[in-house]
């Protein structure tokens, strides 16, 4: 029986209502599976393999790539607002992430990201589960400097308020001049992880 005759679709009949797709079509995923289970079948075949052997070679292989991959790269985040560092992690717009080869010096991606919860002294947690290895920040209090320390995240404070890929780059070829944290010190989370509330002459953007 030809399942793609048109005559066959309505009524009661097998597919009634449902979208005119001949039933003999094989799906996308379904043959790109296929494509790859020939493949494998040759490398097996050449290799005097298994297939099961084969694909236990193809797991390990990927999984090789994909952590050497991750060794390779390095990831920063930096708090920015107005496309520049931001002297106050607490009270960034966003937080800044960009991939780095560490061999070659290059920026590989940059993206600016914000966590959901909104931003504050709290986006420790979230930026270590980024994926993260450094912060290169302005000031930061107590309280995410002791998470990132428990996270394995390395933290440089008293960066520059300069736009971020300037920042970046002076960090990648060591002429980053860092000063204080000015965040440091007793009391001072308490007064800066609750809300953008800056003290009278503070500004994150562009200070200088």
């Amino acid at each position: 029986m030809n399942h793609c005759n048109k005559t066959n679709w309505g009524g009661k009949r097998e597919c009634a209502g449902r979208k005119k797709t001949c039933l003999k079509k094989v799906s996308f995923n379904r043959r790109v599976n296929e494509n790859i289970l020939n493949i494998l079948r040759d490398y097996a075949r050449n290799h005097n393999m298994t297939d099961t052997e084969a694909l236990e070679s193809a797991i390990l292989l990927q999984t090789n790539m994909e952590k050497l991959k991750g060794d390779m790269i390095m990831k920063i985040c930096i708090p920015t607002s107005d496309g520049k560092l931001c002297g106050h992690f607490g009270h960034c717009d966003s937080f800044t992430f960009a991939e780095i080869n560490p061999e070659t010096k290059e920026i590989l991606t940059i993206e600016e990201k914000i966590p959901e919860e909104g931003i504050s002294c709290q986006s420790a947690s979230w930026i270590s589960e980024q994926g993260v290895s450094k912060v290169l920040a302005g000031g930061m209090g107590n309280r995410p400097l002791m998470k990132f320390a428990q996270n394995g995240v390395e933290v440089i404070a008293g960066c520059p308020e300069l736009p971020v890929k300037e920042v970046i780059e002076k960090y990648l070829s060591d002429t980053l001049e860092t000063g204080e944290n000015a965040c440091a010190g007793e009391g001072h989370d308490h007064q800066h992880c609750h809300g953008h509330h800056h003290g009278e002459g503070h500004n994150c953007r562009g200070q200088m």
